[in-house]
């Protein structure tokens, strides 16, 4: 939760992760099912609406739909509602699929069956990078063993906070307050548990900017932050 009782942006990609899980699981194909085949979706991009803040308590209901797959990405829509209706958030995300979070692996003909709306086509987007500029002030960023998931990687919501913070560091703690706000983050390279990295954001032509990178320069994530619904994608 944020201060003010206000739930942080990376609790709806909680959600989404959660809902995604509970959905495969549903259809049959449950966590030990990706385990025992060493088989794993990565989150590769997402483009998330905070319309209002959940409070504490709230209850809230969460949809999710399968829009499309192409090769090894398949994409996702999610909702969270209030009782009576009211968005919360909003989320369309591109999962890509991995054998054991490394290499690529092609989705399974055998998932078209459960999840029909696989057999849609979708087209890979890419979110445009924008260079830090020279005289934005990095950070060092250390990623903790809480921070990790199964494979030892940086969980995907791990890096929306981080997000938030370099935002508010820079000055922007009213655009990561405010409503409606929109990200749009894009996943490079997974981050190990111990790893030190540097991350900096900065405002260009109403938009915060964010990038997070090894301390060679190697590209993690970048992503950008704005108020409003970002409908350029």
């Amino acid at each position: 939760m944020r201060s003010g009782g206000g739930a942080r942006a990376s609790t709806y990609l909680r959600y989404l992760q959660e809902l995604a899980f509970a959905h495969s699981a549903a259809l049959g194909y449950p966590l030990s099912w990706y385990e025992t085949h060493r088989l794993f979706w990565l989150m590769r991009r997402v483009h998330l609406v905070v319309h209002s803040g959940a409070r504490y308590g709230e209850d809230l209901l969460c949809t999710t739909q399968v829009l499309g797959m192409r090769r090894v990405l398949a994409r996702r829509r999610n909702t969270v509602r209030r009782a009576d209706g009211a968005p919360v958030a909003e989320a369309v995300a591109d999962w890509i699929f991995t054998h054991d979070g490394a290499a690529l692996a092609r989705v399974p003909d055998d998932f078209a069956g459960a999840f029909p709306s696989l057999e849609e086509a979708l087209v890979p987007s890419s979110l445009a990078e924008r260079p830090a500029p020279t005289q934005a002030a990095w950070e060092s960023v250390h990623i903790r063993a809480s921070d990790a998931d199964a494979m030892g990687h940086a969980n995907h919501t791990v890096y929306i906070d981080l997000l938030d913070d370099a935002v508010t560091r820079a000055g922007g703690a009213e655009a990561v307050a405010g409503h409606p706000r929109a990200y749009n983050l894009q996943y490079h390279a997974p981050a190990a548990a111990g790893a030190v990295l540097r991350d900096v954001a900065w405002h260009e032509a109403g938009v915060w900017w964010y990038r997070l990178e090894t301390t060679e320069g190697r590209l993690i994530v970048h992503g950008r932050l704005l108020r409003g619904r970002d409908v350029s994608g």
